[in-house]
């Protein structure tokens, strides 16, 4: 099977987002922006309790969907795997990794926690691109199931993973920048 032809690795394994992932997140803060739940021209100081905490609600979603797109980031070394969270990082050691899974929507079950995504499958069919969440999927069981050919190394700060409340000043700095320009 896919095992004989896999090579064991000496560094950690690093998927994450891609180009796609990342435009995608750009165009989200876009709509981010232009649609912001501070809306330009809002006497913020008339903003009712309630008002407050839905605007603020929603900004943190818009946040996290920012970050899920466009800044995830899974490692693989010789402890196991690396997976981001909002405020920490989940390490899952090998016997708890058990399988990993591509969804049909570019997800990726690893263990019990979802990861991605990448471009799904069926587009990724359709532009005739390859299906990365399965790649990922299938090295990291091929990896569970062949202690050898686990990454002899432990991540670096270079493939470490972060969480994603790290990236959360990068858009709220857009956002400010965009009230403080259309005020």
């Amino acid at each position: 099977m896919r095992a004989a032809t896999t090579a064991p690795a000496d560094a950690p394994l690093v998927w994450g987002a891609g180009v796609g992932c990342r435009v995608l997140a750009v165009l989200w803060l876009g709509q981010l922006v232009l649609l912001s739940p501070f809306a330009y021209g809002t006497d913020l100081a008339g903003l009712t309790a309630v008002e407050w905490l839905l605007r603020l609600w929603t900004l943190s979603v818009a946040l996290w969907i920012f970050a899920r797109l466009g800044a995830w980031r899974v490692t693989a070394d010789r402890d196991g795997v690396a997976l981001p969270r909002l405020f920490t990082v989940e390490r899952l050691p090998w016997d708890e990794v058990g399988k990993a899974v591509a969804r049909r929507d570019g997800c990726v079950h690893v263990g019990s926690r979802i990861t991605g995504p990448f471009l799904p499958a069926p587009l990724a069919r359709l532009l005739r691109r390859p299906d990365g969440a399965r790649a990922m999927a299938d090295h990291l069981t091929i990896m569970v199931r062949n202690p050898e050919l686990r990454p002899t190394e432990r991540a670096d700060a270079r493939t470490r993973v972060r969480p994603y409340a790290v990236w959360a000043p990068l858009p709220l700095a857009v956002l400010a920048a965009a009230h403080l320009l259309a005020g």
